[in-house]
């Protein structure tokens, strides 16, 4: 059971993301409205939100490359997860939900275990 959920792992976080970026997209609607009226070239400044908006968006994509790489392990190369990688998921998700609880962060939790699971 649990090789046949690592092998889904990429896909999961793969939707984890685009979950992520459609949100930020509706949170975030009038920062990122504000960046194009500005002509998006160094439009960020000192607002605030402009820049939360961005990392929130930068951070979704980050997320999707990490989830396409590891569907490419395990669909295409056959290969198995590093272990090490769940780790650093969970660590980066358990700092995220502690400074910041009501967040996507819990999602990736369960997806960080499968991936550590032997």
């Amino acid at each position: 059971m649990a090789a046949k959920l690592k092998s889904y792992s990429g896909t999961m976080l793969a939707w984890t993301a685009v979950l992520h970026t459609v949100v930020g997209i509706i949170i975030y609607w009038q920062p990122l409205a504000d960046i194009g009226r500005s002509g998006l070239f160094n439009s960020i400044g000192p607002h605030y939100d402009r820049g939360s908006a961005s990392w929130f968006l930068l951070f979704g994509a980050l997320l999707f490359m990490l989830a396409r790489l590891i569907r490419w392990l395990t669909q295409v190369k056959r290969m198995e997860i590093p272990k090490f990688i769940g780790v650093y998921m969970l660590v980066l998700c358990l700092v995220g939900v502690f400074f910041m609880p009501v967040s996507g962060f819990w999602l990736v939790i369960p997806q960080a275990l499968i991936i550590m699971r032997d």
